[in-house]
């Protein structure tokens, strides 16, 4: 089988029969390029979502129906290529976060975000993607994360976070009710938001644990579009909390591996229904809200301008778009500003579904940043807090290259440091 015949396989098993109805619905409206950061950005209409997709509807046609193998019989069109691959990588793994906000404008209601999805599995089975990417992806199922956080790696920065902070992070305890995973961005990146959490939780008398065997939420599987893979690094996560007997798995500040494990494990893994999938946002607030741990009131109130980044699988799609605002209200009631647009409407930071991973994709990338630039800078906000560390170091990242004066922070971080004692 040459690479396209692998891809259209791909697509075909990722998509099955809906793809149809979802693919005949589209009236070629356009509203989902207005919809798109990277098309907001650049102007460039192939960023158009609908155009993304446009090799699976060749594909689909060609393969499935009459009038599309009449076109390529009679020379109206073209039967999709390798090269054709290659170029479509281009557009979905630079181009595109899947970060959904062009299926909720869709007037006909089509599920744009999991078409673009079922691209990436077709690329990924043809083994047409990203070298960096791939490399990301080759890393975690070697040695356990993308980042390079082997066993000992893990364990050397957990004791160091301990230590320098002065803070307990339990490990390996069976029967605690709460497994908490941590990110390998946190873990070798942003130490302060690990030794936050295991703050905060300690603070609330939470029974909860590390666990040696589930070390890593990012699943780059999930990125590739491999469900292989994706399954691969779901289950590391989900083996770790059957050995441990706990109830629940909180993900920290990571929005895609919360995507993958609350929502796509349960269609794969039966397992993952025995546990309750909770993001660190929703944890924040229930502990808040329920004066399970005190704030200071005010506590950010001096420090300039602060505003909230919503992120794209923690607040649009997973709904966690109260319970930061109430925890600002109360840390900083009078410096707390939202930027525009915001909460289901937000736009994306530009760095997820693994861009940030891509080199090529670095002109595009700060491209859509630069909107966030401008919605920042036209509330006057000094500090952008979010709550997902995967925005966060696009956000870093992008603060360096602009030569910004701005602080970028985690929403978990602002709540441990404005503990009431």
């Amino acid at each position: 089988m040459t690479a396209t015949d692998n891809a259209i396989h791909a697509f075909v098993h990722e998509t099955g029969g809906w793809v149809a109805a979802q693919l005949e619905a589209c009236t070629r409206c356009g509203m989902c390029a207005e919809a798109c950061h990277f098309y907001q950005a650049t102007g460039n209409p192939e960023y158009a979502p609908v155009w993304k997709m446009e090799l699976l509807r060749r594909a689909y046609e060609q393969r499935f129906t009459l009038i599309g193998g009449l076109k390529v019989a009679i020379g109206l069109d073209k039967r999709v290529t390798d090269a054709d691959l290659s170029h479509w990588s281009d557009l979905n793994y630079h181009a595109c976060t899947v970060c959904n906000k062009c299926s909720m404008v869709c007037p006909m209601g089509i599920d744009i975000g999991s078409l673009l999805h079922g691209m990436r599995a077709g690329l990924a089975a043809a083994e047409v993607l990203p070298a960096d990417l791939m490399a990301a992806v080759e890393k975690q199922v070697k040695e356990g994360s993308p980042l390079g956080m082997t066993d000992s790696v893990w364990d050397q920065r957990l004791e160091w976070v301990a230590d320098e902070w002065e803070v307990e992070i339990p490990r390996d305890v069976k029967g605690a009710d709460t497994m908490v995973v941590f990110s390998s961005i946190e873990v070798m990146k942003f130490p302060t938001n690990v030794a936050a959490i295991a703050k905060v939780l300690n603070k609330a008398g939470e029974k909860w644990t590390v666990s040696s065997k589930a070390r890593e939420i990012v699943n780059f599987g999930f990125y590739q579009g491999s469900e292989e893979n994706t399954k691969l690094f779901l289950n590391r996560v989900l083996e770790g909390a059957k050995e441990l007997g706990v109830k629940r798995i909180v993900v920290t500040e990571c929005g895609h591996a919360y995507d993958a494990l609350r929502w796509h494990a349960a269609n794969w893994i039966p397992e993952a229904n025995d546990f309750e999938v909770i993001h660190i946002t929703g944890v924040l607030g229930e502990l808040v809200g329920s004066g399970r741990i005190k704030l200071k009131p005010g506590f950010f109130n001096n420090n300039g301008t602060i505003t909230f980044h919503d992120a794209c699988k923690i607040q649009r799609k997973g709904g966690h778009i109260q319970e930061p605002r109430d925890i600002l209200k109360v840390l900083a009631p009078d410096a707390f500003k939202e930027m525009t647009p915001n909460r289901e409407e937000s736009v994306c930071c530009g760095g997820g579904g693994g861009v940030i991973a891509v080199k090529a994709a670095d002109p595009v990338r700060y491209a859509a940043f630069e909107l966030k630039i401008d919605q920042v800078n036209a509330v006057g906000a000094k500090t952008v807090t979010m709550t997902c560390s995967n925005c966060r170091l696009q956000y870093t990242d992008s603060v360096e290259h602009f030569k910004l004066d701005w602080k970028v922070t985690g929403l978990a971080q602002m709540v441990a440091d404005a503990l009431e004692e």
